[in-house]
């Protein structure tokens, strides 16, 4: 493994252990360069895998901080950004319809958005997802065979997220998001009732495993109509 994802993953390690606390300063970066022996641009790109992954925060003229968070006041974004399955349980029952399920090789695109090589397969899966036998959204995902091996059908038709943290053994750490709306297309007039011309709401993602791999590219699209935001901002 590259020097910068053993340095990253070490300091993960000390947030998650809460040897470095929600909120405190990491020692300057020529600390850090002496504490693990490498020089400024590889402590940089460790550094920058975990700003990615949302653990720590760079404040202009001031250093490097751990990100503050508080479970308390997790909001219904992030919540959803961990599995459509858990979010809902004990309240819906989520089922899943699946269009498509294939492998292909990564083009240009996939393989800039998972941080991988052109021609790497990635399991491609189309899935309309269900509250209560009513459909919900569709997500188009995207992932890598080499980072989630072994999916199969009755993987995706339960809970993806279950297979890779339950039966994988892997961490899901944190997830990137950016929301947007567009047209619906046929697929979206077609599996979520949506009349041509109006929008949906697309909830783009790439995610994270705790080792900082990219595990998940997800196009998550709702209807216009049954979408809600709800975040808190706190000023620091």
């Amino acid at each position: 493994m590259a020097k910068y994802k053993d340095i990253a993953n070490d300091i993960r390690g000390k947030i998650m252990s809460h040897e470095y606390s929600y909120g405190q300063k990491l020692p300057y970066e020529y600390v850090l360069c002496m504490s693990y022996h490498c020089n400024k641009e590889t402590m940089k790109k460790a550094l920058d895998i975990l700003v990615k992954e949302g653990l720590i925060i760079r404040r202009r003229g001031a250093g490097t901080f751990v990100k503050d968070y508080d479970p308390a006041i997790e909001n219904d974004i992030n919540r959803s950004s961990f599995g459509l399955t858990s979010r809902y349980e004990g309240i819906k029952t989520v089922t899943s319809e699946i269009i498509e399920f294939e492998v292909a090789p990564a083009d240009d695109f996939l393989g800039r958005k998972l941080q991988i090589n052109v021609g790497d397969f990635v399991y491609h899966i189309i899935r309309l997802r269900l509250l209560d036998e009513v459909p919900f959204r569709i997500d188009v995902s995207y992932m890598p065979l080499s980072v989630i091996p072994n999916l199969k059908l009755e993987h995706i038709k339960g809970s993806i997220y279950h297979y890779i943290e339950k039966i994988l053994n892997l961490k899901i750490q944190s997830s990137h998001i950016t929301i947007k709306s567009e047209l619906s297309t046929q697929l979206e007039q077609q599996y979520l009732g949506l009349k041509e011309n109006e929008p949906y709401i697309e909830k783009e993602q790439v995610a994270y495993l705790s080792s900082g791999v990219i595990f998940e590219y997800t196009l998550a699209r709702q209807r216009y109509d049954n979408f809600e935001f709800h975040t808190i901002l706190v000023r620091q």
